[in-house]
């Protein structure tokens, strides 16, 4: 027994310190690995970021150029001078029938100059509202006399508007905008990136009531996903506060794991409404059979050191 015992232990102490380098290898790949995987986690993050707010920027562009465009047409400024609807609407029809259907414009109107909605081409019953206390991009166009672009929030939901003045012999007679549609633009960076994307308003931030048929957790209202039913689940369960600083991460919905970025939503003016959330699904599988292989070579390592290490023993005995 106590020669057995000897060489088992002068087995199993060779067999423990390798088996413990092993183990201190593994450890150091595994930081490696995550620190590898955080890096490339982020640079995919920040990617989605740049290509959503490239997307916004040139459909803010769009959006302007259009609305100046029309705000330049003489029969135009002389029917909103005028303040003849059905000349203004027989003037704009067959443009904004166009552009709502190649171009996803999906705001199209005309303001007086006193704030009141003259035409809405994408509600032509609903007109002679006043839009001062809810509109401030509108607002601020008439007060600055400068044109206006950006994301805001009205009766018709969230897009990116341009906001153009319209002038007449030297004296501003109104103003024109257009917006665009942001489901296709999401809907773009998806396919570009495989990342699902949500704009989300904050009920408190957005200062304007926000459609009831729009799916609301708590303070903050889904007004245009690539996945409803992903970002409803993800706000139920874990709340999200909206912040100017962008946050990247993991979050773990379900049985899958998500990169996950949050990054401020603000209007025309600064001012912050909401965020713009991003969740691209991991490779989580591979993850677990790569780290299950590491942990096996390393035990079967030990496992061989040791039986080596217990059939050499008597050999080293008998030299001696």
């Amino acid at each position: 027994m106590p020669t057995d015992y000897k060489r088992f232990r002068s087995a199993l102490l060779p067999a423990l310190l390798i088996a413990s380098i092993l183990g201190a290898m593994l450890w150091h790949q595994t930081r490696s690995l995550d620190d590898v995987a955080e890096r490339d986690r982020e640079t995919q993050m920040r990617l989605v970021g740049t290509l959503l707010n490239s997307s916004f920027d040139q459909a803010a562009k769009f959006s302007l150029s259009l609305a100046e465009s029309f705000a330049r047409n003489a029969q135009i400024r002389e029917a909103l001078a005028a303040g003849d609807r059905p000349r203004l609407e027989a003037l704009s029809r067959d443009a904004y029938l166009y552009l709502s259907r190649q171009a996803n414009i999906q705001i199209f109107g005309y303001h007086r100059k006193d704030l009141r909605y003259l035409l809405r081409m994408h509600r032509p019953d609903q007109h002679g509202d006043d839009i001062s206390s809810f509109r401030a991009m509108i607002v601020a166009a008439n007060r600055l006399r400068r044109a206006q672009t950006g994301v805001e929030i009205g009766i018709a939901g969230i897009g990116i508007r341009g906001v153009a003045l319209v002038e007449q012999g030297g004296e501003l007679v109104g103003t024109m905008e257009t917006g665009v549609e942001l489901r296709p633009l999401l809907d773009i960076v998806k396919a570009s990136t495989n990342a699902e994307v949500a704009v989300v308003a904050a009920t408190s931030l957005s200062g304007v009531a926000l459609d009831p048929k729009l799916p609301t957790i708590g303070n903050l209202t889904v007004m245009a996903s690539t996945d409803e039913a992903l970002f409803s689940t993800l706000l139920r369960a874990q709340p999200i506060k909206p912040l100017r600083d962008v946050e990247i991460g993991k979050r773990q919905i379900g049985e899958g794991s998500y990169g996950f970025m949050a990054q401020p939503l603000v209007d025309f003016s600064g001012k912050l409404v909401g965020m713009v959330l991003v969740l691209k699904e991991e490779p989580r599988s591979d993850w677990r059979r790569l780290m299950t292989e590491l942990w096996v070579i390393a035990l079967c390592g030990g496992i061989l050191a040791f039986v080596g290490f217990l059939m050499l023993a008597p050999r080293r005995r008998q030299d001696v």
